[in-house]
């Protein structure tokens, strides 16, 4: 049954409310006084009812706290307000409150405000722990387990913005179009296992040539695009002299089991262009098929490759190839 006047409850009532609510409850004075603090509003504070009411409201509440000085306003407009502000502990920390303030008068018509506080630690520690899970799907949604690269989806977003950046500082973007070609062979002659630790291996050696700034995505089962910016055309070849290094080392070798074939294909999307992310993968992708057409470069001891690095193969296009069938 809902009580009609506040009378059938009785002040002993609202006594067992004061000193048994959850919540933190504040009397105050017109002038700024704080003259009762409850159980819960102590604990909340870390401060003895009696330090509380020394230290009043300008001493509990942030000055320097905006939000303060708007929920007065409001409080005086319409006799209560609804906010969060940051009070004072007894350690000298200021912690955040979620407040509602109402003010009434006393039998002898003397204003007070009544302030409940609701302690929102645990409420913003759940709030933290949804934004970092909520991250940390965003992140898997858009990443590739295997080799920790963006997949796609994370290559539309992160390639997006870099290609947006260049526009703005008139910067040329290069692509590095990476197909591993004998990952099939692998899996069948050694197992599924090497196929991936190729693919790691591979994503490994883009990961130590370029700068954490680029974007490396793997955006297909065998295939990896890198976004670059501050690189010549003439580096090209180094850059890919350096991925061959990696490659070819005993270590890899011995990671895989076997070697690696890689095909490589550059292109350029030259300052001043407006090509679209879309356009720039198909570009770099046929470049990357011109280059398996004149010389498909075996890595590792095993294919004997003993002298210089095979020469890189790459192409400066600046209009889309027409549609071509993929041998």
């Amino acid at each position: 049954m809902v009580a009609q006047d506040t009378e059938t409850v009785g002040l002993a009532g609202y006594r067992v409310l004061f000193a048994r609510s959850s919540e933190g409850v504040l009397f105050c004075h017109e002038d700024g006084r704080i003259t009762a603090a409850n159980p819960a509003a102590c604990a909340m504070l870390d401060m003895s009812s009696e330090e509380i009411c020394a230290l009043g409201q300008d001493g509990l509440v942030d000055q320097e706290d905006p939000r303060w000085d708007i929920a007065v306003a409001e409080r005086e407009r319409t006799g209560s307000a609804v906010g969060v502000a940051r009070l004072r502990r007894g350690d000298g920390r200021f912690v955040e409150i979620e407040m509602t303030t109402v003010q009434f008068r006393t039998e002898d018509g003397a204003p007070q405000t009544c302030c409940i506080l609701h302690d929102m630690a645990g409420r913003l520690a759940i709030e933290r722990e949804i934004e970092e899970l909520s991250a940390r799907l965003l992140q898997l949604s858009r990443g590739d387990e295997l080799t920790g690269f963006h997949n796609r989806r994370g290559l539309v977003a992160s390639g997006t913005q870099l290609l947006q950046f260049a526009d703005s500082q008139d910067a040329p973007v290069h692509a590095l179009f990476v197909d591993v070609g004998n990952v099939q062979d692998l899996n069948e002659r050694l197992g599924h296992h090497a196929g991936d630790a190729a693919l790691q291996a591979v994503a490994r050696a883009l990961a130590v040539t370029f700068r954490k700034n680029d974007v490396l995505a793997r955006v297909g089962g065998t295939q990896f695009l890198v976004l670059t910016l501050q690189l010549q055309a003439s580096e090209c070849a180094a850059v890919t002299g350096r991925i061959h290094g990696h490659l070819s080392a005993r270590a890899t070798r011995e990671f895989v089991g076997a070697p690696i074939e890689v095909c490589c294909g550059w292109t350029t999307r030259q300052s001043g262009e407006r090509t679209s992310l879309e356009d720039l993968i198909a570009r770099s992708d046929w470049a990357m098929l011109e280059s398996r057409e004149g010389r498909r470069a075996t890595f590792g001891p095993a294919s004997g490759a003993t002298g210089a690095p095979p020469a890189a193969s790459y192409s400066t296009r600046n209009a889309l190839p027409p549609p071509r069938k993929r041998s």
